[in-house]
């Protein structure tokens, strides 16, 4: 990475960086973002509830501050990555982290929502392993991309993730099989493609990017 480009983790102060972050990875390279189609809530008014979420400082899920790491351009964020130890931090499972954070976050309405299309997504909600490093929401800006910034906040995870649970046997990423870009970028970093999750509902493609997961993962 050039010398103008530093790493470092997330703090505070990158809420609404790492908010943008979020919706652009979620969104996968297409308009569809699942925080505001299965929500039934504005993109505007979502950003505010994943500041909201952040704000909360729980760890250990893809809402956690401490989850990120950044990249910095002259003193600016330009990319992020979020990754942590599953089930690492009080044994509970992000899943129950992140559920309890859009409960206690979002209007009843918008939860409300979400259960009448729960149906749609039984089969693409994937169980994250315990005691593996998920990595989830990358972003690179437009700009900034073909620095190779993705391989570095891969490694520098992986780094820091070993330091704090020498015994990380395994890396996960959860990619839309669409987002071929993605895929190329962690298959050039070691990862393979271990399992795939298809939608049975044609109607889950007005929801989320793509009716197709895979789960990618590097042995260590």
């Amino acid at each position: 990475m050039d010398n103008v480009y530093s790493i470092r983790k997330a703090t505070s102060d990158d809420l609404v960086f790492l908010a943008e972050v979020i919706i652009e990875a979620e969104k996968s390279g297409t308009d569809k973002l699942s925080l505001s189609t299965l929500f039934n809530v504005t993109e505007s008014k979502v950003k505010e509830y994943i500041i909201s979420m952040l704000d909360e400082e729980i760890d250990g899920c893809e809402f956690s501050v401490s989850s990120f790491l950044v990249v910095e351009y002259d003193k600016k964020p330009v990319a992020a990555f979020g990754g942590w130890i599953e089930g690492f931090e009080d044994e509970m499972s992000s899943q129950i982290l992140k559920s309890n954070l859009i409960s206690y976050t979002f209007d009843r309405e918008n939860i409300q929502f979400l259960k009448s299309k729960a149906h749609l997504l039984k089969n693409i909600l994937i169980d994250r392993e315990d005691k593996s490093l998920q990595l989830e929401y990358l972003y690179v800006a437009n700009e900034h991309r073909g620095k190779k910034l993705s391989n570095t906040l891969i490694e520098q995870h992986i780094i820091n993730a070993k330091k704090l649970f020498p015994e990380l046997k395994k890396v996960q990423v959860q990619v839309f099989k669409n987002n071929i870009g993605a895929i190329k970028t962690y298959q050039n970093n070691g990862f393979s493609i271990a399992k795939s999750f298809k939608a049975d509902a044609t109607e889950i493609l007005d929801y989320l990017p793509f009716d197709e997961k895979y789960v990618m993962e590097k042995t260590l």
